[in-house]
């Protein structure tokens, strides 16, 4: 039975919101808490979320972490705090030259194509995310990467672009909730990482398209439909994506109340049998 999961997502309720995403974030961890699994979950400390209201306090062997990002050393430091009224504990991601935005609205406004800097904060996401496994010396069993916005992570774990005995042999989920043209990063980001031979499947209009290239490197692809959202149906209108999931596993999970605590345990029951298959 699996029990050690690492969630990571770019927004949960209360602390962030722009879309369903942030909802699902906060619901979905907490089905696995109350049943007493190690479900463990990071967000980026965005400078908006109040330290006081939410108590967020320091974890003493996070505090201080050193970062390979882009060919320099950097710092990450990772404080905690609880979604109010449950015992769902959040890691945040402290950094301010990459988490800045004062705009609860504007998380992922830095523009499109060229201008899209998405990218910078979230590949640094992705790699100290990680390095806190090596930190914590904690292994999950299952990565749960919670849409495009962590498309880089898979990228770092199975294109050899970080070396991490800690998550090596985990499972990677990758959720999808929606189709953004914000996931389309440019080829030369992945080139100073040292990508080569990008499938042209993932080439989208010049760009890299960082959540299809994530479903090519991930193990299972799970879409999420909350409300009619239909996340696959967006993608399965272009023959870059039927191209992408032949031959992968690929499920679709519909939410149609999240307000309703039985279908939060039905999701969790059914995307516990994929492990289980």
């Amino acid at each position: 039975m699996v029990v050690r999961f690492y969630f990571l997502t770019s927004e949960i309720v209360p602390f962030a919101e722009t879309y369903e995403l942030a909802t699902f974030s906060k619901e979905f961890p907490n089905v696995f808490i109350e049943r007493k699994n190690d479900f463990r979950v990071m967000m980026p400390k965005y400078e908006f979320i109040s330290e006081r209201r939410y108590i967020l306090r320091e974890v003493i062997r996070l505090r201080s972490m050193n970062v390979q990002f882009m060919g320099t050393e950097l710092k990450a430091a990772v404080k905690s705090a609880f979604i109010p009224n449950t015992k769902v504990q959040v890691y945040f991601l402290e950094n301010k030259d990459y988490f800045s935005p004062e705009d609860p609205e504007k998380l992922y406004e830095e523009g499109e194509g060229e201008n899209n800097k998405n990218y910078n904060k979230f590949g640094y996401f992705a790699v100290s995310s990680l390095t806190t496994l090596e930190y914590l010396r904690w292994k999950p069993e299952v990565i749960i990467c919670n849409d495009w916005q962590m498309g880089l992570i898979p990228v770092y774990l199975r294109m050899g672009l970080i070396d991490n005995n800690f998550a090596k042999d985990a499972k990677i989920v990758l959720f999808v909730h929606s189709k953004s043209e914000k996931s389309l990063y440019p080829i030369s980001f992945f080139e100073r990482l040292g990508v080569k031979d990008i499938d042209e499947k993932c080439i989208v209009e010049g760009f890299v398209d960082v959540s299809l290239l994530a479903m090519k490197l991930v193990d299972e692809i799970i879409f999420v439909d909350i409300d009619g959202t239909n996340p696959y149906g967006l993608y399965n209108k272009e023959s870059s994506f039927k191209k992408v999931v032949k031959g992968k596993c690929v499920h679709k999970f519909s939410i149609k109340d999240m307000e309703d605590p039985d279908e939060w345990q039905e999701i969790a029951d059914n995307f516990i049998k994929i492990f289980e298959k």
